[in-house]
């Protein structure tokens, strides 16, 4: 006789993890190397959980799985028994080791690091996070000292050896490992936070920029040739949207480039334009009679007609005026100047007297669907032969 819970009743149980695991083990580790323990302790715990394999569960392939459990067993908190097929065993998780002296080697740079820290001393389970970061990634010594100051910084003296650890591998994703090239990367970093802190400030927003915001400004000096006081002019004219942002004003910029405009002196140009198109686009829409104010797409429209096709702006007041009482005055404004374009109509004479023209002209009546006046009359002879005898034979 055999009596066990089924899957979906272990499911809903509680795996034991051992608070030692949690305290010394858990924060040295990666997420993949800590998510293969648990499973697999699941598994020790439930037979009925080991149906489905680790690498299916988690969906990683089985060379990760077994990568994890070396991991592990370095750590002496499992062994493995045999490869094929992987066989691990727990063991009971137990203080680690830990040693109290230092390498002879890393002793002057253990000095340099308690002075940049003081009062606080990173104990050894601290300093082998470090070590890792000159012995393994290659860092030098004084771009180490770099990184955990500039860490300090971000987030205070308490700061846990796994950040510290997550930014110097970014750091040397992106090549930043000798002392020279952490102080440029540094600099670097001061700047792109000071002019995006200076956006906001433009725009009286008191909090500091965001990663992504950084990212973005420093896009625009990096990649699209804008310097800060070239971005800065742009600001202005984004308070008219209500609420500016970093997307809108990356947008705005993008245009900028794209159309090879990226000195201050354009922009500043550029911005005189488009306030007067802005508000000869709001005369317009009061003209029509309209309460809303044009969308960037009205004042562009309203700017080609004027600066691209060479109507003179009373010209197009005109035909707004026109316009008013429709039951949509931009859409009937358009169809007017595009007529009076493509007729050659382009001074405040010649619209006004085919304006003065279309009030006279007599309204239309519309056609109704069937025109009986003009349906044909029919003669008897017509209806004669139309006539068909359904009792004889064809």
């Amino acid at each position: 006789m055999i009596c066990r819970f089924s899957v979906e009743a272990e499911r809903r149980e509680q795996t034991p993890v051992d608070n030692l695991f949690i305290t010394e083990y858990l924060p040295e580790a990666g997420g993949q190397e800590v998510a293969v323990y648990l499973y697999g302790l699941m598994q020790c715990y439930y037979a009925s959980m080991r149906e489905i394999s680790i690498s299916e569960a988690l969906s990683i392939p089985p060379e990760s799985v077994q990568k994890s459990f070396e991991y592990w067993q370095d750590k002496r908190l499992v062994r493995i028994i045999r490869d094929e097929p992987l066989t691990v065993e727990y063991l009971l998780a137990t203080t680690p080791q830990v040693t109290t002296e230092t390498p002879q080697k890393h002793h002057a740079f253990v000095r340099s690091l308690n002075a940049l820290t003081a009062p606080r001393q990173f104990d050894m389970r601290e300093l082998k996070v470090v070590f890792e970061f000159i012995e393994t990634y290659g860092m030098e010594e004084g771009a180490v000292l770099e990184l955990v100051s500039y860490c300090m910084q971000l987030k205070g003296r308490s700061v846990s050896a796994n950040y510290l650890k997550a930014v110097a591998q970014s750091w040397c994703e992106e090549g930043v490992i000798t002392t020279e090239q952490a102080n440029r990367y540094l600099e670097d970093y001061a700047s792109r936070r000071h002019g995006a802190s200076e956006v906001l400030k433009r725009w009286n927003k008191r909090r500091k920029p965001t990663l992504d915001e950084m990212n973005l400004y420093d896009r625009w000096i990096k990649e699209w040739g804008f310097d800060s006081e070239a971005i800065l002019a742009v600001c202005p004219e984004l308070v008219s949207v209500g609420t500016p942002t970093f997307a809108i004003l990356n947008d705005r910029l993008y245009e900028l480039y794209s159309r090879h405009k990226v000195r201050k002196e354009d922009i500043v140009e550029e911005s005189k334009d488009y306030s007067s198109d802005r508000e000869f686009a709001r005369l317009v829409f009061s003209r029509m009679g309209k309460i809303e104010p044009p969308t960037k797409s009205n004042v562009a429209q309203l700017a080609a007609f004027v600066n691209d096709r060479g109507l003179p702006k009373q010209v197009v007041l005109l035909a707004a005026e026109a316009s008013a009482d429709a039951e949509r005055p931009f859409g009937l404004l358009k169809t007017i100047l595009k007529d009076w374009c493509e007729r050659g109509i382009n001074t405040v004479q010649q619209a006004e007297k085919e304006l003065v023209d279309r009030e006279r002209r007599p309204k239309g009546r519309k056609k109704d669907m069937f025109d009986y006046e003009k349906q044909r009359k029919l003669s008897n002879a017509d209806v004669a032969s139309m006539y068909v005898n359904l009792d004889e034979d064809i």
